[in-house]
């Protein structure tokens, strides 16, 4: 028997109706409170790098680089299994809600205990209370999970960017406040803390449905399944995603992870802003036309051109600007990171257009085969990372780069296969892009490297002026390049277009 909450929280198909603007107004809201959210935290970020020290940001990394596995059992399992599922009830929904809730606690007990043996691992003592007081993080993010999937699920994409955006400004305050007041690592750790609570308080506030008491004979195997195997892939990526910083901290120390975990951070600011921001709406639109594959593949081929777009030439412009940029944000005694964020910076763009294969998975109830390129991919990030070791933390960066162009059109051809999609798809849309953002970075780096008038004045500017100046020419370069392969601005129009698609004009 339906209840009057689920009617009205977990009933989609009113969805299907217009939903393309939903989309599109969806994305613009996920994007802009991403980019929102994104610069409140790093702009935060800087003030207080500016402030604390390396080995602050690199001791709370090692903790949370353990504490983030926990946290994501059911936002990266449970979230999945609810937005894809056609349909789902409010006593299956309430059951799911304290299932995870008690798994959530359970998984912070286990990491308060598991403390001393990750301060053993890093040969940090500091370490331990650090770790128990992040493992707050856990138990508060299991209370936003099943609410802010239900967001997602209804499309209800203004809330749920509201909450993102209104929890980052509140914890990043907190954390900058405590920060001038000379709470030093602390500073960092309470704001983690204070983030995963807002966001609880937030997503309960925005979404109305509230778990009843778990009814008996009220089957959630199904849902359980998809997400151990969604959370089963997740873990897999997470750990690929976090080796190398891993496997510095282990062989380098907290000093050399501060500097790799910052620029790590901050080059992930555009992947950030184009695929995480966007990843619910795609998974909940391909979702929805999963059963029709003509309208399936268009949408995703207009996400790729969107996202190759700026992916690629943001990728060249970091490589190209990185050093400044790192110095110009964070100040002198950041150069190493400097260095590092160069060395990340190739890779940005194809990272961006990679991550997409989740998409597919997911929208098409895969699970099984993405975790099983989860583990190969895994295979691969550890023998890659390894050889970077051998030339230090910048190696490692390098060895994340060139992985990456390895692994793309594999992982999308496999993704794809499922729904008839071929390699032959992936690069009609992509080479273009990739092509015009390396030929414009080619042809900056030989204006103000190789003739010297224009060497000696780009030498001798600021960072600041180097940033501005590189930008406008790099974008005027890359936009030229582009209109000559694609024999017009196409590219732009139809960005330009999409953008006030999103704005919902």
């Amino acid at each position: 028997m339906k209840t009057p909450q689920a009617d009205k929280f977990l009933d989609t198909k009113h969805l299907s109706s217009g939903l393309k603007k939903r989309a599109l107004v969806g994305a613009g809201f996920s994007v802009s409170a991403q980019t929102i959210s994104y610069g409140i935290q790093t702009v935060g970020t800087i003030i207080m790098a500016r402030i604390l020290t390396p080995e602050a940001f690199g001791l709370v990394s090692m903790a949370m680089m353990f504490s983030l596995i926990a946290r994501n059992f059911g936002l990266n399992g449970f979230t999945e299994a609810i937005i894809q599922r056609d349909k789902l009830t409010h006593y299956e929904l309430s059951k799911l809600f304290w299932v995870n809730l008690l798994i959530m606690l359970g998984l912070t007990v286990v990491f308060v205990a598991l403390s001393p043996l990750f301060a053993w691992f890093f040969r940090e003592p500091q370490l331990t209370p650090v770790s128990m007081v992040m493992a707050l993080t856990i138990i508060f993010g299991g209370l936003s999970t099943c609410h802010m999937a239900l967001l997602n699920r209804n499309m209800n994409f203004k809330e749920a960017s509201f909450a993102h955006v209104l929890d980052g400004l509140i914890s990043t305050g907190i954390g900058i406040v405590l920060a001038l007041q000379g709470f030093g690592v602390w500073a960092l750790v309470i704001r983690r803390v204070s983030s995963s609570l807002g966001l609880s308080i937030l997503s309960w506030l925005f979404c109305r449905w509230r778990p009843g008491i778990p009814a008996k004979g009220t089957d959630i195997k199904p849902l359980l399944s998809f997400g151990y195997r969604t959370y089963g892939n997740f873990l897999l990526i997470y750990v690929r995603n976090n080796l190398d910083k891993i496997l510095v901290g282990k062989v380098f120390g907290k000093t050399s992870l501060g500097h790799y975990d910052r620029s790590s951070q901050l080059s992930s600011l555009l992947p950030t802003q184009l695929v995480l921001g966007l990843s619910g709406v795609g998974i909940s639109t391909l979702s929805r036309l999963r059963d029709d594959p003509p309208r399936y593949r268009a949408y995703f081929a207009k996400a790729l051109s969107v996202l190759s777009f700026l992916g690629f030439p943001g990728s060249v412009l970091f490589t190209l600007l990185g050093k400044d940029i790192i110095i110009l944000l964070l100040g002198d005694k950041w150069s190493v990171a400097g260095q590092i964020f160069m060395a990340l910076g190739p890779g940005i763009g194809v990272f961006v257009i990679y991550n997409t294969n989740v998409w597919l998975h997911v929208s098409l109830g895969r699970a099984d085969r993405l975790m099983k390129w989860s583990i190969l991919v895994l295979a691969t990030s550890a023998v890659s990372y390894s050889v970077g070791l051998l030339f230090g933390p910048v190696g490692v960066a390098v060895a994340y780069s060139i992985m990456f162009y390895v692994l793309l059109f594999p992982s999308l051809a496999y993704a794809g296969s499922p729904a008839g999609i071929k390699v032959s798809f992936y690069f009609a849309h992509l080479w273009k892009y990739w092509a015009s953002a390396f030929a414009a970075g080619g042809i900056y780096w030989v204006i103000f490297n190789l003739f010297p008038p224009m060497a000696v004045f780009y030498r001798d500017i600021g960072a600041l002026a180097k940033i501005g100046l590189g930008s406008v020419l790099y974008a005027v370069l890359y936009l030229a390049v582009l209109a000559i392969l694609f024999r017009g601005f196409k590219p732009l129009l139809m960005f330009l277009s999409l953008i006030k698609d999103m704005l919902g004009r």
